[in-house]
Parts: structure tokens; sequence; C-alpha cells
């Protein structure tokens, strides 16, 4: 029976366990929450849907949640604005419009611009991986 030992692989493995432990997950995703409400402001601002503000500062992460596999943390415009409406629901009627009925229809703000925003935070949470394995590797 053939027997084959690779050392380099158990220090592969040592580095993946280092880097993929509970805090190191959390920081990777909330560095791309913090990319997401970014780009979540730029979007509203850039598609002119800002009159009184308050959806446009209400966007924010919502509480982190740890899954099976890592975590996971929404972004989207919280709370209400000073009517009562809420701003989620200000959001989502921008981007849809009112109904099939109604001849509003949203713009697609959000939907519009979804491959350019994962694609940023993405970026951001891969620049967050690397600053945590240069911090294992020193």
């Amino acid at each position: 029976m053939a027997r084959m030992e690779i050392d380099g692989f158990s220090q592969l493995n040592e580095q993946f366990e280092k880097m993929l432990n509970r805090g190191n997950v959390r920081r990777i995703v909330e560095a791309g929450a913090r990319k997401d409400v970014d780009e979540w402001r730029r979007n509203i601002t850039d598609a002119r849907h800002v009159r009184t503000g308050s959806m446009l500062e209400n966007v924010r992460p919502a509480e982190y949640h740890e899954t099976l596999g890592g975590g996971e943390q929404n972004v989207y415009p919280q709370g209400e604005d000073r009517k009562g409406v809420g701003n989620a629901l200000k959001a989502f009627v921008i981007n849809y419009g009112r109904g099939r009925r109604s001849r509003r229809m949203g713009d697609r703000f959000i939907t519009r611009a979804e491959d350019k925003i994962e694609a940023a935070v993405q970026a951001a949470m891969e620049a967050e991986g690397d600053r945590i394995l240069d911090e294992i590797n020193r």
C-alpha cells in the first residue's frame, strides 16, 4: 500500500481555520455591509430620490446573524420618515412601482445597480479577508 504525507497542506489548513473563525467571518461580513451602505447611499443620490433625506440617512446594516456557513447582515433603508411611512417601503415602491394596473412604474434604481453593488461589496470583503490573512501571517 502506498502512502504519501504532505506537510504544506496542514499549514494551509491551519491558516484557513484561523481565518475562518467566527470573529474573522464577522469582520469580513461587516466590511461588506459598510461598503453596501455606501453603495446604497450613492445609488439613492445618483437616482435623485432624496426629498427629506430620511430614506438616505437611514440606510444601515441590520443585526448580524451567524449562519451555518458563516454570517449575514442585510442592508436596507430602515425606520420611518416623519409621516410614518417606512423607508424600506418607499424604496420598494420607487424601485418596482405601485402595481400592475397603475401606470406609475418604478425606475428600477435598486435592481439596475445590483451587479455593480455586488461587485463592490465582494471587493470590500476580499480586501478585509486579505488584511486578516496578513495579520495571521505576521
